[in-house]
């Protein structure tokens, strides 16, 4: 039997799963995947490479050849495991999310653990929401400025648009949640993510241009607020 690598792109499965990542309710997977490489697994650390590159230059501005050398590996070694550059970044997308996941799931689990009744238990969970989804998107700022959006918003013909149904599926327990605090229909709920996601995510737009740049609480609490507004109608 082979031992080479199956590298079916479109039913890949994450090289990591969360159960490997250890990324729970804490520790990013940028974070788990140098923990990995540290410790000598050589699939993390091309991973780790890919991200820096990918990040700086973009899908199309990345060589895999570069990748390969600043993990100190040949070309054919990453063609082994990976299988084309496409394949990288696939598996780049797949780890990330399944970690995403994973650390959603943990962040929601327990503010729905006690009970919300009332105005301001209501906004009190929605701010520690907000508080544990932007710390979320802060971890790890490559995959924030430019592996999500690369999925989230991709051009017509972007390769990774079969990406974006993993991406709902993690963000699935903030529907959850809305769901279960304000009463509202889970396709109304699933809205109500996109809404929250992205005026959460800009928060951290500047904070991307300028690494100095301090979110301040008014600007969480302004944020909130302003999706509370909405959802209340």
């Amino acid at each position: 039997m082979s031992t080479v690598p199956d590298h079916g792109l479109k039913e890949m499965v994450p090289v990591f799963g969360p159960e490997v990542l250890g990324v729970g309710a804490l520790g990013s997977f940028h974070a788990a995947l140098e923990r990995l490489s540290g410790e000598g697994d050589l699939k993390a650390r091309l991973l780790l490479s890919a991200l820096s590159h990918f990040a700086a230059k973009g899908y199309d501005g990345v060589q895999v050849k570069e990748v390969a050398e600043e993990a100190g590996v040949s070309k054919p070694t990453l063609y082994y495991h990976f299988g084309s550059k496409e394949g990288l970044f696939r598996q780049l997308c797949l780890v990330a999310l399944a970690s995403m996941a994973e650390r959603i799931h943990s962040m929601v689990e327990p503010i729905l653990a006690a009970p919300i009744k009332g105005d301001a238990a209501v906004e009190a969970a929605c701010l520690q929401l907000s508080h544990a989804y932007l710390d979320l998107l802060m971890e790890s700022q490559e995959f924030t400025g430019f592996i999500l959006r690369s999925i989230a918003v991709p051009s017509p013909d972007s390769t990774f648009r079969d990406l974006m149904p993993r991406v709902e599926k993690g963000l699935a327990p903030l529907g959850q949640f809305m769901h279960h605090v304000f009463g509202i229909g889970l396709d109304q709920a699933r809205k109500e993510v996109l809404l929250f996601t992205s005026l959460v995510g800009s928060l951290i737009e500047e904070k991307l241009r300028d690494p100095q740049y301090q979110i301040t609480e008014a600007e969480i609490v302004w944020v909130t607020q302003r999706w509370l507004h909405g959802i209340r109608g």
